[in-house]
């Protein structure tokens, strides 16, 4: 029988790349079954990861934080681990003493898909490719929250995003929506609070479904497992998470690099305007982004096919 060993995961502060990186999770947990699992989390990510059937502990860093502080947590986990995993490539695994680490240099081709980039930090201390997935656990008064929708099998819209220039098109994702129900599909549609603006009178149409600002992450994992039968996003945690549930998607880019972060379910289509020569271009702010400016009928069509080829 394998020992137990205590392995500690410095995960990414923000939730998008947190999810991206879960494969490794399910890789560590199916090479070292019998192993305690600590995730070093951020405010942002400490509710989704609490959550995890992999992860025993959870420890909160803030970057916010006063220097003091920041130093106080690292030596009071000194000498506790076996292996450590640090995502975000800190002095961490020498301040915590642990012998056994993912490495320090890490010079991969600037293309390659974040996911497989997170991967290959572990592909020598987990060699064996995850044959185990993780899992996100709702309390029952929650999964009855959401039973209590009777919610039916739906195209779940992610549209919107923190960045404005990621966001798809307001007056397209109306049209796509709209022709959408009229084909009587049923519509859910996901977001933050900060994102209800973006969606204007689109929440309110007959036949949409509107959770906008009423989810957490740990919701969005259990609605999407149980009820997408296709998700239609953006750039964004939901496009991962998606990818993470192996959902069938239809992934709207404009400026985000397609090669890093593309969408990685088995069954995707991105969509884009190969008629501008500025896509991909990776900038957070732009005065006029048509990029975005995806026509609503070829959404209209990818999501057909996608759903009659993909989803029984």
């Amino acid at each position: 029988m394998q020992r137990m060993i205590s392995i500690i995961i410095n995960f990414p502060t923000n939730l998008g790349d947190t999810i991206i990186s879960l494969p490794i999770l399910d890789r560590l947990k199916t090479n070292f079954p019998e192993s305690k699992i600590t995730a070093i989390v951020s405010p942002q990510t400490k509710e989704f990861l609490l959550r995890n059937t992999f992860i025993d502990e959870v420890v909160v860093f803030d970057k916010a934080w006063k220097l003091r502080q920041k130093m106080r947590l690292p030596f009071s986990l000194r000498g506790k681990y076996d292996l450590i995993v640090d995502l975000k490539n800190s002095l961490l695994p020498v301040i915590l003493g642990v012998k056994k680490r993912t490495p320090f240099c890490r010079n991969y081709p600037k293309d390659i898909h974040a996911k497989d980039m997170y991967l290959k930090l572990v592909q020598k201390i987990a060699p064996i490719f995850q044959n185990t997935k993780s899992t996100f656990l709702l309390e029952k008064k929650e999964k009855e929250k959401w039973s209590n929708l009777n919610l039916t099998k739906a195209i779940f819209v992610a549209c919107s995003a923190r960045s404005s220039i990621k966001c798809y098109s307001y007056s397209h994702l109306k049209e796509v929506i709209d022709q959408l129900l009229k084909k009587s599909y049923s519509i859910v549609v996901l977001g933050t609070k900060e994102e209800v603006h973006f969606y204007k009178d689109i929440l309110s149409l007959k036949g949409v479904i509107d959770l906008v600002g009423e989810t957490k992450m740990s919701d969005c994992f259990y609605l999407l497992e149980k009820y997408a039968s296709l998700v239609l996003c953006v750039d964004s945690a939901l496009m991962h998470l998606a990818s993470y549930l192996n959902l069938p998607i239809v992934a709207l880019f404009g400026p985000t690099n397609i090669k890093r972060y593309s969408p990685w379910s088995a069954n995707y289509v991105v969509l884009y305007r190969k008629d501008l020569n500025c896509v991909f271009c990776e900038k957070s702010f732009c005065e006029n982004p048509r990029c975005m400016e995806i026509l609503p009928q070829k959404v209209i069509e990818v999501i057909e096919e996608m759903i009659a080829r993909y989803v029984l």
